[in-house]
């Protein structure tokens, strides 16, 4: 080709680009902009809160979760006066965010590796608390329901239904007795 040929060429390549140029140049910037990296602020109103003794609020919620169960179901029509009780494989289950340091030691007839790990706290007032990466929801075993409308094959059915449809448990897995 030559050297006409190439300005010409370039000359209409450019003529069809000036058009696209507004479209293509915030393209490109949206592109620019996902491959910065986002930055962590430590500023306590941002950051996930985690409970510095995660057993015990877990407790407290599973508990929870059964109070407005039994307040919930016990507004079922025909229901009447219900009791609660789940059976979990699991309970809530919290991931911390760590750091991991690793030190390696090499001598002359022997390698050391020595590793570190520590969980990151956040700086919130004079106590950190954990950083939670991750929190599962509990896993539920099976559950019982007492209630006085138990007798009523009807609202059995609209109990087990209620505590399947929260709990994904079966309905094998729900026992509904009638309360003394």
């Amino acid at each position: 080709m030559k050297h006409n040929d190439w300005n010409e060429t370039l000359r209409r390549a450019g003529a069809k680009l000036g058009a696209l140029k507004y479209p293509l140049a915030v393209l490109l910037l949206g592109l620019v902009l996902l491959l910065i990296p986002k930055r962590q602020t430590a500023d306590a109103a941002e950051a996930p809160q985690a409970p510095a003794v995660p057993g015990e609020t877990a407790d407290e919620e599973l508990t929870d979760l059964e109070a407005r169960l039994e307040e919930i179901l016990s507004q079922v029509e025909g229901a009447g006066r219900v009791r609660v009780m789940l059976r979990y494989a699991s309970g809530v289950r919290t991931v911390y965010q760590t750091d991991t340091t690793q030190e390696i030691r090499t001598g002359q007839d022997d390698r050391q590796t020595r590793t570190t790990l520590e969980t990151v706290m956040t700086s919130a007032g004079s106590q950190g608390a954990p950083v939670a990466v991750q929190s599962y929801s509990p896993t539920f075993q099976g559950a019982l329901i007492v209630s006085d409308g138990a007798g009523s094959p009807a609202v059995r059915l609209d109990l087990v239904n209620a505590v399947s449809s929260l709990t994904g448990l079966g309905a094998d897995k729900i026992t509904v007795i009638k309360m003394k």
